[in-house]
């Protein structure tokens, strides 16, 4: 299990939250996006080359862009594809917490 205790956390409901992570992730720094609690964290991750924990709750070391416009698109965010595009700048990694509604943006 992975240790993100020491990675910011930006509430996605707060005004500047795209903005401010995005600036994250153009600056290479690991963010995690806490999204709504009916934010929809179903797919297959297998569809974006991430590997899955044994217990099937957290999706690891995603293709960042392509997972985010995905979400960005079920959930008509079109905020998060702005991170998509931060993502894909800085080669940004994606983990997905589908429990806690968490995407852990990381190199």
């Amino acid at each position: 299990m992975r240790d993100y205790s020491n990675i910011p956390v930006m509430d996605w409901n707060e005004d500047k939250a795209p903005k401010r992570a995005k600036a994250q992730i153009l600056h290479q720094e690991p963010v995690i996006l806490q999204m709504p609690d009916d934010f929809d964290t179903s797919l297959d991750g297998e569809d974006f080359d991430c590997r899955i924990e044994e217990n099937g709750n957290m999706l690891l070391e995603c293709n960042g862009s392509e997972i985010v416009q995905h979400l960005a698109a079920k959930n008509h965010l079109p905020g998060l594809e702005t991170i998509a595009k931060a993502c894909f700048q800085s080669s940004s990694q994606v983990d997905i917490d589908t429990d806690k509604k968490r995407i852990i943006v990381h190199d």
